[in-house]
């Protein structure tokens, strides 16, 4: 893998291009196969049960936008493997923290230092897995609202909605 600009816990810092690219649940998916392991298109699709062309057409806007990287090509009975990779399966975004995040909101968040963070995914979810997963979320946050050894105070929002279904880039 090439040198790509990282964060100290290893995300990958993206630009607003890259953040963009990153709207899907697919590639999302895409980008954590990739992380694992080296692989060709056709691979993925098996992996994730998909259509080989749409996988395609997925890794090629990846790798066209600078978050996928060639790693290897190989001649098989006359056809070309192409193996892709992913330097990373998590995301930073400076423009989201630079942007409305940064801003004091009217609950007094700053975002600023010494630690903040944005998070935000897509996930490919059936209505039963959301609320399952909202569940979840839930009782982690129940957990930490229990934890009272003091220090300051930490702002934590999530939300959790379907999206539009859009036509992608």
């Amino acid at each position: 893998m090439t040198d790509r600009p990282m964060t100290p816990n290893g995300s990958l810092i993206i630009d607003a291009k890259q953040n963009k690219l990153l709207q899907s649940a697919l590639r999302i998916k895409i980008m954590h196969a990739l992380s694992r392991e080296a692989m060709t298109s056709k691979q993925v699709a098996d992996r994730l049960r998909q259509t080989p062309g749409n996988i395609h057409y997925h890794i090629q806007r990846l790798y066209e936008g600078g978050l996928l990287e060639l790693a290897e090509t190989r001649s098989v009975a006359g056809i070309v493997e192409k193996y892709y990779a992913a330097p990373a399966s998590q995301f930073h975004f400076p423009g989201a923290a630079e942007g409305e995040l940064r801003q004091k909101d009217d609950e007094g968040w700053t975002g600023g230092a010494p630690f903040s963070e944005y998070h935000a995914t897509r996930l490919d979810l059936s209505d039963e897995e959301a609320a399952r997963f909202s569940e979840e979320l839930k009782t982690l946050l129940e957990k930490w609202e229990l934890h009272t050894e003091g220090g300051r105070e930490y702002g934590v929002s999530i939300r959790i909605g379907r999206i539009d279904e859009k036509g992608e880039d």
